[in-house]
């Protein structure tokens, strides 16, 4: 943990936190374990959903009169994430509802590598362009309160799951 970059660092964590929750959903996706699939995706959803609402509510506000494009671009990723969300449900529905489930599941998988790959984009943009300018323009107090408000919250959710 580096203590001058408390906001990267525990944004760092949330995102490793669902980096696994979706590579665990991928996995029980592509064995056709469906029931746990299901139960994964729905455990994924929850938690990009709190992440996103947390950053719309504490971080989005202090980047949004930045001059370069970063508030936008990280806005656009969460109204991307949001709006795969819905077609990844209808997929898996598809996929469990098949008699040829497998068949069913290639010919979805553009649309679960997509959302992989705009998480992977999200994260670069944030840790590269909005955290670490956060943490450098945030008074150390405020930058440590916020980043301690995102682990709590991270700790909430897990609680919850």
């Amino acid at each position: 943990m580096n203590p001058s970059a408390p906001l990267s660092d525990a944004n760092q964590r949330w995102h490793h936190f669902l980096d696994n929750g979706y590579q665990q959903f991928l996995e029980s996706l592509t064995a056709l374990e469906l029931a746990d699939a299901r139960q994964q995706w729905q455990q994924f959803k929850q938690s990009l959903s709190a992440h996103i609402a947390f950053e719309q509510e504490h971080i989005e506000p202090l980047a949004q009169d930045w001059e370069d494009n970063i508030h936008k671009l990280v806005q656009s990723d969460h109204l991307i994430l949001d709006r795969l969300m819905p077609r990844l449900d209808k997929a898996l529905s598809a996929i469990a509802q098949s008699t040829q489930p497998r068949s069913e599941l290639v010919r979805s998988l553009d649309s679960f590598i997509k959302m992989r790959n705009v998480l992977v984009h999200h994260d670069l943009r944030e840790m590269e362009q909005l955290y670490p300018v956060l943490d450098q323009q945030l008074d150390k107090s405020q930058a440590s309160k916020l980043a301690q408000a995102m682990d709590e919250q991270l700790a909430r959710h897990t609680d919850q799951l």
